[in-house]
């Protein structure tokens, strides 16, 4: 056994205990000043994945040219650290990027603990978490839920919001997009000076006149995770509350599929590429305080397994799943032109991707309008089999109240309807997928899932990647809507562009697209997606924020948190807050 899969093993089974042992951070040679804490410690630390028995803590630690360092960890049952529940020394190197990851055991269901480490002199600041519930105790729940924080000229009030004005949550559920891989996508990010990227290696990407990069190697992804996490309020946040994260595209490459990425578009043939696929996971892994083990020798996909579930208390049970390492590839190829299902841009996302004609990929599928999609010729998976089993299984099985569903890509069909816009060409009046790299793509396994759930109760998926605020209710076949089968609640991005914004981007950059008027109807952007999906009953899709979920056993109440001005380094602290209800045993929204 090598010393590096000795401590993976270790580390993984550290147990608090009760032997009351001196604290390092007592002597007073020690540093608390906050520059060296910041200097030391400069992606702060961090909780993750709480257990009622466990929970997973982090931290990293600047080597300053030293190639290992020993950490000591002190968890506590009070701030002042007055009863030490455990102690343990590490030492964290290179094989790492000098982070630690460390599983505390035989902690007490449902309590509050303080956490910091001592590293070269330095004691950093006190973290806290909390430990679930055990699964008969009747306690409501209050957590966030987020997603999309690009760095690139953008800041996280979100984060500020959630410290300030609820400072009590039982934990974060971060749905993905957590960096981005790229250092200035002209589609969506605008870099500054003081909020940039420079990645040591980088792919080259896009064109002469508007070159950018994207992560390609291990040391990539790695200054990536560093870089987001020193953010002043990213750290906070992380200080406050346990984090339970999943990860979606961007953490690889964007629209991404197994181990393929999508930059290039079919132009340079294909991109697959598990080497860089693998360190993108072994960086994620590095640093998320997640309760999943990482394989440093394994190959894709038998690296790293993400998808689990979490319960905490007698409600809640949190179903995560990866929408990312097992799906299949698009179904509309980007590269060739394909005037059978619409797609008139070669070498693009467009038209197979984003913006696709519905009768064209439905008929591609063997789903077209009024076809029975369960018998449907092809049936891409967006879970591989395994999973999908795997998540029918446990929401059919599960005791808890309400059902959470952690879901990256909406569920809810985005179908917007141009068929009777005059001003466009005949071949642009039509009904459009807004993107099938969500479930719409993938709609037989959607139809399949939700037919196998039907008779569970309180199924409730929380959804991110869109960067928009919606409440919808969700139906097997959404072109013979019945009774619904759940409802689903997306929150807008942290701080990335908002969707609404990027549709303008998208259309002002492509002079076909821009010639046929269709900037004119981004404004109407909400309206018009609800006019042809009417089960959006409440439509966002231009802001940024956080949202915040209340769980009991009669209820959930979902309060989406919007902040204003994301590329201003200043918060003003307003926040819009908009709540809906859905009641038990129900799937109705109710806006309160």
């Amino acid at each position: 056994m090598n010393r590096r899969s000795f401590l993976q093993i270790f580390v993984v089974s550290a147990s608090a205990s009760g032997t009351g042992l001196l604290s390092a951070c007592v002597d007073d040679e020690l540093s608390s000043d906050p520059a060296d804490q910041l200097r030391v410690y400069p992606q702060g630390l961090a909780s993750g994945d709480p257990h009622e028995d466990s929970v997973i803590l982090w931290t990293r630690v600047e080597p300053e040219g030293e190639a290992s360092v020993t950490v000591t960890c002190e968890v506590a049952s009070d701030e002042a650290f007055a009863t030490i529940v455990f102690q343990g020394e590490f030492t964290v190197d290179g094989s790492s990027d000098h982070a630690l990851r460390v599983k505390v055991q035989k902690l007490a269901p449902y309590t509050f603990y303080y956490y910091r480490f001592v590293a070269r002199g330095v004691i950093s600041e006190t973290g806290r978490t909390k430990t679930a519930p055990k699964e008969d105790e009747d306690v409501p729940v209050r957590f966030a839920f987020a997603s999309c924080q690009d760095y690139n000229g953008r800041y996280y009030h979100a984060y500020r919001a959630l410290v300030e004005q609820e400072p009590d949550l039982d934990f974060v559920l971060h749905l993905g997009d957590y960096i981005y891989e790229t250092e200035g996508d002209p589609r969506f990010q605008e870099p500054t000076q003081e909020r940039r990227i420079v990645l040591p290696d980088g792919l080259p990407i896009g064109t002469a006149e508007a070159p950018y990069s994207a992560a390609k190697s291990l040391a990539d992804y790695r200054y990536l995770y560093r870089t987001y996490r020193s953010d002043p309020d990213l750290r906070r946040a992380h200080a406050r509350y346990p984090f339970i994260a999943i990860w979606d595209d961007h953490e690889f490459a964007d629209d991404s599929w197994q181990d393929h990425s999508t930059h290039f578009n079919e132009a340079q043939g294909g991109e697959k590429d598990p080497v860089r696929r693998q360190s993108a996971s072994q960086a994620w892994y590095e640093y998320q305080p997640a309760d999943v083990t990482h394989i440093a020798s394994g190959s894709f996909p038998d690296d790293i397994t993400i998808y689990r579930s979490l319960r905490y208390g007698a409600h809640v049970e949190l179903i995560l799943t990866d929408q990312r390492y097992y799906r299949d590839d698009h179904l509309i190829p980007e590269g060739p032109l394909d005037t059978d299902v619409g797609k008139v841009f070669e070498n693009s996302s467009l038209g197979s991707r984003q913006l696709v004609i519905k009768l064209g990929t439905d008929t591609v599928t063997g789903e077209p309008i009024g076809f029975d999609i369960r018998e449907a010729n092809i049936k891409p998976t967006m879970l591989g089999a395994t999973q999908k089993q795997w998540l029918i299984d446990t929401m059919t099985n599960s005791t808890a109240t309400w059902k959470f569903w952690g879901n990256e890509t909406q569920l809810a069909q985005m179908v917007l309807d141009l068929r009777n816009n005059m001003q466009l060409p005949a071949s642009f009046q039509a009904l459009f997928y807004f993107t099938v790299d969500q479930w719409d793509g993938y709609r037989s396994e959607r139809a399949e899932i939700l037919q196998a759930i039907a008779e569970v109760p309180n199924v409730v998926a929380l959804t991110g990647d869109i960067h928009a605020f919606y409440a919808c209710q969700i139906h097997p076949d959404f072109d013979a809507p019945a009774t619904p089968t759940c409802v689903e609640y997306t929150v807008a991005g942290v701080s990335s562009l908002a969707v609404q914004d990027i549709v303008q981007r998208v259309i002002d950059s492509e002079p076909a697209l821009s010639s046929l008027g269709l900037g004119d109807l981004v404004p109407q952007f909400d309206m018009l997606l609800q006019q042809a999906s009417p089960h959006y009953l409440y439509a966002k899709s231009k802001a940024n924020g956080i949202a915040v979920a209340a769980v009991t056993a009669e209820d959930i109440q979902v309060t989406f948190m919007e902040v204003a001005d994301v590329t201003n380094p200043d918060f003003d602290g307003n926040v819009t807050r908009v709540s809906f209800r859905t009641a038990v045993d129900t799937t109705d929204i109710e806006m309160m």
